[in-house]
Parts: structure tokens; sequence; C-alpha cells
């Protein structure tokens, strides 16, 4: 029988110099990435921490600096720099928005641009207080400089339809057309303060568009200055033809020289 001689085992060869530095780097590599990656999500961490403390007393002191005293019995609003109370207390405890409170006395105010917005509140304003007393006067009150015409006729329309007697005050100034709006007032119950300035002016338009569109434009336009020439003119009992003459240019004119063409009555001491 035969004796099968068993086949020497050959052992695995050691480990180049070479080979294990390279799983030491592989290795410091690996150790080195993890501690970095530990070392940047600690920073992102304490940036985000950071910002959100800088938001929080940022709000903080925004909110401190907006906050505003109030008044007992009234509520106040931060319009710019100036505080307005838009509340009113009234006798019986209650409040009432300051416009409202105006408007329940008889008053309407114009203090802004004439545009579709302002004139359907000024005529609605009107039209309600007239179904409420049509023999109690309402009292406009006018700082406007400005305003589209069709708006401002409509005003005019509405003033001449109802039938309360409308009191028409001048304030700050009262230029273009807006100023058929105190011309249009009952006749000796046209105001003006003693400081208001009046300006008589050509109502102004932008042409653009084609050469036809243009010209049309014009006319319009031109329609537009006759018309307000003869609003003024029917108001102030002036001469339309000699009114056309002095309304090619701006003409200004204070309290007294209001009186004397016509615009206003009395003026308010």
């Amino acid at each position: 029988m035969m004796l099968r001689t068993p086949t020497p085992t050959t052992p695995a060869p050691a480990p180049s110099s070479s080979a294990r530095t390279t799983t030491k780097t592989t290795a410091h590599n690996k150790k080195n990435a993890s501690s970095m990656m530990s070392s940047v999500s600690g920073e992102t961490t304490t940036r985000q921490k950071f910002r959100a403390r800088t938001t929080i007393a940022w709000l903080k002191r925004r909110k401190t600096s907006r906050r505003v005293k109030a008044t007992p019995g009234r509520r106040i609003v931060r319009n710019g720099p100036e505080t307005v109370p838009i509340v009113v207390p009234l006798p019986d405890g209650t409040e009432q928005d300051l416009f409202t409170f105006l408007v329940n006395n008889r008053i309407v105010f114009i203090g802004e641009r004439i545009d579709e917005e302002s004139t359907a509140r000024i005529c609605a304003q009107m039209l309600a207080l007239e179904a409420e007393d049509p023999d109690e006067p309402i009292t406009i009150y006018i700082n406007a400089n400005s305003g589209t015409q069709y708006c401002v006729v409509a005003i005019v329309d509405t003033m001449e339809m109802i039938k309360c007697p409308v009191k028409t005050v001048a304030m700050g100034c009262v230029a273009g057309p807006p100023l058929m709006i105190l011309a249009a007032g009952t006749k000796g119950e046209r105001y003006s303060m003693k400081s208001s300035r009046m300006i008589l002016a050509q109502p102004l338009g932008g042409l653009s568009g084609t050469s036809v569109e243009v010209k049309l434009q014009a006319l319009e336009l031109n329609r537009n200055a006759k018309a307000q020439s003869a609003f003024i003119a029917k108001y102030t009992g002036q001469d339309y033809e000699e009114l056309r003459g002095v309304m090619t240019r701006d003409t200004y004119f204070g309290a007294k020289e209001a009186i004397d063409f016509g615009l206003i009555d009395h003026i308010v001491d």
C-alpha cells in the first residue's frame, strides 16, 4: 500500500512595507475625513444657531421699536413718521372710525387725487346723507390739486342732483379740475381757509398711439378744456370767452383774489 505524502501548505506572504504604508494611510485618511465631517457639522450647527439667535434678537428690536403707547379709549396706527388716531371714542363708550365719524356729522373730506375709487366713495357718501336728511347741509372739505376730469364732473353732477345744500371749504391747495368742486358749492356757502391757494389750470393729458388716435385724443382734450371753462364760467359768473383766454396759462389765487373772481364767497377766520 502506498502512503500519500501530504502537500506542504505554503504560508501567505507577509505584506510588504509599501502595502502596510498604504493601509495605514487609508485608515488615517478615513479618520481625518470623519474628523473633518464632524468639525464641519459642528461649525454648521454653530453658525445656524448664531443666525437664529441674531434673527430673533432683530425681530425683538423691530417689534419694540414699532410698539406705540396707546391712549386709553383709542386705537392708533403707525403710518409713516406720524401717529394717526383712526378711532374716535363716543360719549356712550363705543368707538367709531375717524372718517365714519365725520360722515355721520355730515362732513365729506377730499384729501387725495380724485380718481374712480375716491369718486365712488364721495358720491356714495353724499347720496347716503341725502337719503338720511334731504334738508340738512353737507360740508365738503377739499385739499386736492389733481384729478381726472371725468371723475370730478361725476362729483359735480351729484352735488347738483341732491337736494341738500352743499357747503365747500378749500384747504391747502385746490387746483385743476378739483377747483370745479369748490366753485360748485351752494352760492353763499363756499369758503376758503385764509392761507389756501387756488389754481385755475387746463386739464392735462398724455397723448400716445397712432397718428389717428393722437388726433382723436387731442380733440377730446380740447373738449375737456372747453367743458371745464364752461363749468367755471357757470359757477363764477365770468365771461366764457374771457375765461378761455385766462385758462391758457395757470392762474393763481389767494383767498381774497378767489372771492373777487367768484370762486368762493367767504374766508374762514
